[in-house]
C-alpha cells in the first residue's frame, strides 16, 4: 500500500513538471515579437502593448487561479490551462497566415485588440498550468525538509520551457517566413502535455498522512522500546519521541479535571451495555472543562483568526515582496520581451543575413532561458542549506538577487556591440530565476501552503505592473527614436 502512495506520489510530481515545462512559454514573444511589425505592421509601442496586455493577463489571473486550485482541485485547471493555451496559439497562428495584408488605418486598433486578446490567452493558460502546479508541490511538501528544492525543481522547468522551444524553432521553424506554423505547433503540443498531465497530478490530504504517520511512530515505539540513553543520544529518535508524548499529553491534559483531589470511581459496562461504576451506581462521565490557570480563572475562548485576505494585506512583508517584485522583475521582463527587437535593431552595422540574425535572436532568448533554469535549480537547494544549516533567512538571497538585477540593468545602458547581450541575458536570466524561486517559497513558509495559491497569487501583480510600465517605456522610447 505505500509502495503504491509513493509510485502515484511520484507520478504526480512527474506531472507537475511536466506542466510547468510547457506552461512557461509566454517569453517566447520574444522569437516572433518582431514579426508584428514586419508582417502585421505594428509600431513597436503596439507590439508592447501586446505584449503588456499578455502580461497583464499573465499575472492578472494569477489569484484567480490560486483560488480555483484550492478550491476545485489541480486537475481541471491544468486541463483549463491546455484548452486557453491552444485557442491562444492557434488564433495567433491564424492571424500570422491570413492577416498579413496591409490595413486601413481606421482597422489598426481592432487587429492590436485582437491580438493582445489572443496573447492574454496563452498568458492566463500559462498563469493556470504554474498556479495550479505550485499549488500541488507546495501542499504536497509543506512537511519535507526540502521544500526549497521541491518547489525548484517545477519552477526551473518553467524557465527551461523558453530554452527548449526556442531552440526547437531555431532547429527546425527558422526558415519560415512566417511564425504561423510554429504557433501551430505550440498549440497542439501546449494542449497535448497539459491534458496529459492533468491524468496524474494528485492533491495529497496531508492530515491523514500525519496521523497514519503518528500512528506508525507509536506502533514502533511499543514494539521496539527505546533505552533511555540511547533516546537522548540519537536526536532523531528524540524528535520522534517528544513528537508523540506531545500529542499524548495534549489529550491527557484535557481529560483532567481541576480543583478536585478525589479519585473518580472505576468505570465499567454491565451486560446491558449501560456504564457502572464501582459501587453500581450509573455512572456519570463529568464534561471536559478547559485547564483552569493559577488563579482559578478560566482562559477566555480562543479568537478566531481573520480570513487569510485580511491578515495578508496587514503584513509587511507582504507589501515588501510586492513591492520589490514590481521594482526588479519589471525590467527583466522588459528585456525579455524586447530583446529580439534590440537583436534586430543592433545587427544593422553587422554583415548577418536575415536567418542568421533570426538564429542569434533565438540564441540570445535561449541563453536567457538556460540561465534562468539553472539559477532557480541551484538557488532551490541552496537556499534550502541556507536556512536549514546556516539558519539564515532566504529574504537575504532576494536582496543578493535585486542587487543583481540592479547591475544588469547597469550594463544594459552601456551595450553597444551585438555580442555584449549573452552576457547581460545570463546577468537577467539568473537574477530573475532566483527572485522567481525565493518568492513563492518565503510565501509558502510565510502564509503556510494551503494559503499559497491565494497569496502568491496576490503577490505576482507585482511583475504584470512592472512589467507593463516597463515595456510601455520602451515601446515609446523605441518608437521616438531615444
Amino acid at each position: 500500500m505505500e509502495s503504491q502512495e509513493q509510485f502515484t506520489d511520484t507520478l504526480s510530481y512527474f506531472g507537475t513538471c511536466l506542466s510547468m515545462l510547457c506552461g512557461g512559454t509566454t517569453s517566447l514573444f520574444a522569437t516572433y515579437g518582431s514579426s508584428f511589425s514586419e508582417i502585421l505592421g505594428f509600431t513597436q509601442y503596439e507590439t508592447n502593448m501586446v505584449a503588456s496586455l499578455g502580461d497583464y493577463a499573465h499575472y492578472m489571473s494569477a489569484p484567480l487561479f490560486g483560488y480555483l486550485s484550492s478550491r476545485l482541485g489541480p486537475t481541471r485547471i491544468i486541463q483549463a490551462a491546455g484548452v486557453l493555451m491552444l485557442c491562444g496559439y492557434l488564433g495567433l497562428s491564424y492571424a500570422f497566415q491570413y492577416l498579413d495584408a496591409p490595413k486601413p488605418p481606421q482597422h489598426q486598433s481592432h487587429y492590436v485588440a485582437s491580438m493582445s486578446l489572443l496573447f492574454a490567452l496563452v498568458g492566463m493558460g500559462s498563469k493556470a498550468a504554474y498556479m495550479s502546479s505550485m499549488a500541488t508541490t507546495a501542499s504536497n511538501f509543506k512537511h519535507s525538509r526540502y521544500s526549497g528544492i521541491a518547489l525548484g525543481i517545477p519552477l526551473s522547468l518553467y524557465g527551461l520551457s523558453t530554452f527548449v522551444f526556442s531552440s526547437i524553432k531555431a532547429r527546425w521553424f527558422e526558415r519560415d517566413s512566417t511564425p504561423a506554423r510554429y504557433l501551430k505547433f505550440m498549440a497542439v503540443i501546449s494542449a497535448a502535455a497539459h491534458l496529459l498531465a492533468a491524468c496524474f497530478v494528485v492533491l495529497r490530504d496531508t492530515s491523514q498522512l500525519a496521523v497514519a504517520g503518528a500512528a506508525r511512530r507509536r506502533a514502533q515505539s511499543a514494539t521496539k522500546p527505546i533505552d533511555a540513553q540511547q533516546q537522548f543520544s540519537d536526536p532523531l529518535s528524540a524528535a520522534s519521541s517528544s513528537e508523540t508524548i506531545e500529542m499524548t499529553e495534549t489529550r491527557r491534559r484535557r481529560m483532567t479535571i481541576t480543583n478536585s483531589n478525589d479519585e473518580l470511581p472505576t468505570i465499567g459496562e454491565d451486560a446491558a451495555g449501560k456504564r457502572r461504576n464501582s459501587l453500581g451506581n450509573v455512572a456519570t462521565v463529568p464534561p471536559i472543562m478547559p485547564l483552569a490557570s493559577a488563579n482559578n480563572e478560566v482562559p477566555a475562548p480562543a479568537i478566531r483568526e481573520p480570513p487569510i485576505f485580511h491578515r495578508f494585506r496587514k503584513d509587511p512583508t507582504a507589501w515588501a515582496l510586492l513591492l520589490g517584485l514590481i521594482c526588479f522583475s519589471g525590467p527583466g521582463l522588459a528585456f525579455v520581451n524586447n530583446c529580439g527587437t534590440m537583436v534586430r535593431a543592433m545587427s544593422h552595422t553587422s554583415t548577418l543575413s536575415e536567418e542568421q540574425i533570426g538564429q542569434y535572436k533565438d540564441k540570445i532568448v535561449a541563453t536567457q532561458s538556460f540561465f534562468s533554469f539553472a539559477s532557480r535549480l541551484g538557488i532551490g537547494y541552496f537556499s534550502d542549506v541556507w536556512r536549514t544549516r546556516l539558519r539564515l533567512p532566504r529574504s537575504g538571497l532576494l536582496v543578493a538577487s535585486a542587487f543583481l538585477m540592479i547591475y544588469a540593468q547597469t550594463r544594459a545602458a552601456q551595450i553597444v556591440h551585438l555580442d555584449e547581450l549573452y552576457p547581460l541575458a545570463v546577468l537577467i536570466g539568473v537574477s530573475m530565476g532566483s527572485v522567481f524561486t525565493l518568492a513563492p517559497t518565503i510565501t509558502s513558509e510565510t502564509w503556510g501552503a494551503n494559503n499559497f495559491g491565494i497569496c502568491w497569487g496576490i503577490i505576482t501583480l507585482g511583475p504584470a505592473v512592472g512589467g507593463h510600465i516597463c515595456n510601455l517605456i520602451f515601446g515609446f522610447s523605441w518608437d521616438e527614436g531615444l
